[in-house]
């Protein structure tokens, strides 16, 4: 079975787009996670500071 180039090509270009945009939101996920870290750590080093 043969593929004609054309085809070939988008279906290459849809697979790369989609990558990318897994990519894109992984990334993001990842950013939220790390600020919601960062914020458990400082509210602990806050209430003995007050306290």
């Amino acid at each position: 079975m043969t593929v004609p180039s054309p085809i070939l090509a988008t279906a290459f270009m849809l697979a790369t787009a989609a990558i990318l945009a897994m990519r894109a939101t992984i990334v993001a996920a990842n950013r939220k996670s790390m600020v919601k870290v960062r914020s458990r750590q400082r509210h602990p080093a806050n209430t003995k500071t007050q306290g």
